[in-house]
């Protein structure tokens, strides 16, 4: 099975500053993709993590329904290392940079 990280920009959303003096963040969604598994149906879950800066820097989706994906707000790309558990309980470890991947869609 092939399974790819996925990375859209929000074209729409106005950056934001969360510090005084900060930069501007954007949103920003991560998620999985598969030709070889459409829906997704071997995957329970997918925990993301971000990059050290990132409070909170790992998170976990368990909606296929939703391609796994998660929000962040973040004022540039980085690697993503992301770990697919399996219905099988088997789990595989991969690190793709967002820049690689990025889309700039409207939402």
């Amino acid at each position: 099975m092939s399974y790819q990280l996925y990375a859209k920009l929000n074209k729409n959303y106005t950056p934001r500053k969360f510090r005084v003096g900060g930069k501007d963040h954007y949103q920003m969604f991560l998620g999985i993709k598969s030709d070889s598994d459409p829906n997704l149906e071997k995957v329970e879950k997918v925990r993301y993590t971000l990059h050290p800066t990132f409070k909170d820097r790992v998170r976990e989706s368990q909606s296929r329904q939703r391609k796994f994906e998660i929000e962040i707000y973040a004022w540039g790309t980085f690697v993503v290392e992301y770990e697919l558990i399996m219905t099988d309980g088997s789990s595989t470890t991969r690190k793709t940079d967002m820049a690689k991947v990025m889309e700039r869609v409207e939402l």
